[in-house]
């Protein structure tokens, strides 16, 4: 496993800050900046629709063109997230003259939801996900690719589903980065094998879509509290997103969800189908992350062919939507990893 932390610190932040703020959005005024210069810029190279995914589930995407791309971005988002959340990473892509397509999962924003109510995250199999994924590239993606090359941004629960997908199907993509990836769920205060023994219980019960203790419906949330991020500015343009957006009032887990990802995160994390990916992989760890577990991901790391993991300090788990000083970090890093890949 290679690996490299990755952090700027107060005094080199300081000594590249103009250069950074000619390229990103800094968190001074991101509301403003975002409404006025990155929403409109979208806007004009947006395109939308639905397909029918596994099971004939009705799925939104969005994909934004350029002329003459380098290469394809396809972006995997995570467990309660939709396509907004990712405008900022969005803009630097087209502006780095690639085109970028996103599916939102079943059960999340616009796309069919799952749940007992309108909030629940669920799933009945974890590869519907998977093959939701797959039917997205096949009939949006790659027609739309002009030949180019396709890469690969997935983020937690979309690093899962992409870790199973690239070690099934691992002939779509050139480069894969993983930001954060699911590799393993930290169940927090509850130890991980009684969570597996409550939710398997629920599930014998006929209570496997109901929610899994702890989780609950959608709350809205009115002050500033993070468990992923600590950039309150970005925070609170995405939560104003949210509150304004029915589609984007995501709740917690059913046990079935959780049963279902524990299943997919024990297989994908084998040595032999590690061994199955063929593509090169950068791997984000964030420091203070307290939705996944590193040790599944150094795991993954030392059994891939060509995986470099690099170790956000200072981060929570969205190291793409940190402060500042992370994220610009984070998004050099994404970004040259790219231009070295196609």
């Amino acid at each position: 496993m290679n690996e490299d932390n990755l952090s700027l610190t107060a005094s080199s932040y300081s000594n590249f800050k103009d250069k950074y703020l000619e390229i990103y959005i800094s968190q001074d005024n991101y509301k403003e900046k975002m409404i006025n210069i990155v929403e409109p810029y979208l806007k004009k190279n947006l395109e939308s629709g639905y397909i029918l995914g596994a099971n004939d589930l009705k799925l939104y995407y969005e994909k934004f063109i350029v002329k003459k791309p380098k290469a394809n971005i396809v972006i995997c988002h995570g467990f309660g997230e939709f396509t907004e959340k990712y405008n900022e990473l969005i803009y630097y892509f087209i502006k780095e003259n690639y085109s970028v397509f996103i599916l939102e999962h079943r059960g999340h924003g616009r796309s069919q939801r799952l749940g007992m109510d309108n909030y629940q995250i669920n799933v009945e199999n974890f590869d519907y996900y998977v093959e939701d994924f797959k039917k997205f590239i096949d009939e949006i993606v790659i027609p739309d690719s002009r030949n180019k090359k396709l890469l690969l941004f997935a983020h937690s629960m979309g690093g899962c589903i992409s870790t199973v997908f690239l070690e099934k199907y691992n002939s779509y993509f050139n480069a894969a980065v993983l930001s954060s990836p699911m590799h393993e769920i930290n169940t927090g205060k509850a130890p991980k094998i009684l969570a597996n023994i409550i939710s398997k219980a629920m599930r014998v019960c006929g209570k496997g879509n109901s929610y899994l203790p702890g989780q609950k419906p959608y709350v809205e949330k009115k002050d500033f509290y993070s468990r992923s991020t600590s950039c309150k500015e970005r925070y609170q343009y995405l939560l104003e997103k949210i509150k304004k957006n029915d589609n984007y009032h995501s709740g917690g887990s059913s046990a079935l969800w959780y049963i279902e990802s524990l299943k997919a995160t024990k297989e994908l994390i084998r040595r032999k189908n590690i061994s199955k990916i063929m593509v090169p992989i950068l791997l984000f760890q964030a420091e203070y992350d307290t939705h996944v577990i590193p040790k599944a991901q150094n795991r993954f790391a030392d059994y891939a062919k060509d995986c470099k993991v690099v170790y956000m300090k200072g981060s929570k788990h969205e190291s793409y939507f940190e402060r500042d000083e992370i994220a610009f970090s984070f998004f050099n890093r994404v970004l040259s990893f790219y231009e070295n890949s196609i």
